[in-house]
């Protein structure tokens, strides 16, 4: 795998396919916007092109079509990933910002559904043993282009051990009435996680594989 650099410029370079219920934009308490607006610069779409199966998202990826579903569990790292196996997936990277702000909409979707202000969700990415950068983990993503920092990180905290895993935080308009640890983020934010970590409570993990090839 090549390795994830930190810190890079961000980009979007691809068209997604959204089901109806994606949600829009909200807003905070101080009239800022708590989640990212999506990236304008995008392909344009084309109805021929291959789509990925139902409950599934449609990546166009400069390598191949990649398809995105999310889940809401309760679980660890090793859980997330095992649970992607189940739908014939994996824990899928970030390809550039058009996708995190796609992962970020449908994980504050899911959330304010049960009426939840804060998630983490998990995603495929690894820390390479020299501590330094973070390698994508599904096999197919590329590039930094997927990564926004939130505030300080990576910071690699050890209260608990390394934080080798990442996770993108997203937060409901209702979060800001209460802020806490995250109160400097933005929904879409990514931060260094402890693997083996539950918090926050709610937890949902974004998964991947290959969609059907362009002819």
């Amino acid at each position: 795998m090549k390795p994830l650099l930190l810190l890079l410029p961000l980009g979007a370079v691809l068209a997604l396919e959204f089901p109806d219920e994606s949600s829009e934009s909200d807003e905070h308490n101080d009239g800022q916007t708590s989640q990212p607006n999506p990236p304008t610069d995008v392909q344009s779409d084309n109805p021929n092109r291959p789509k990925c199966p139902q409950h599934w998202f449609t990546s166009y990826r400069p390598q191949g079509v990649w398809c995105i579903r999310l889940g809401l569990t309760t679980m660890e790292y090793q859980g997330a990933k095992a649970e992607c196996g189940t739908y014939g997936g994996v824990l899928t990277g970030i390809q550039n910002s058009w996708e995190r702000w796609l992962i970020a909409q449908e994980a504050v979707r899911q959330t304010l559904y049960y009426n939840i202000h804060i998630g983490g969700v998990w995603l495929g990415a690894q820390r390479n043993f020299n501590n330094e950068s973070f390698y994508w983990t599904d096999g197919h993503t590329t590039g930094t282009e997927g990564i926004k920092w939130g505030p300080g990180q990576p910071d690699n905290d050890r209260t608990n051990g390394p934080e080798n895993c990442l996770q993108l935080i997203a937060l409901s308009p209702g979060y800001w009435n209460n802020p806490g640890k995250y109160s400097g983020f933005r929904t879409g934010d990514i931060e260094d996680y402890w693997c083996h970590k539950k918090e926050p409570a709610t937890r949902l993990f974004a998964c991947g594989m290959k969609g059907p090839p362009e002819n």
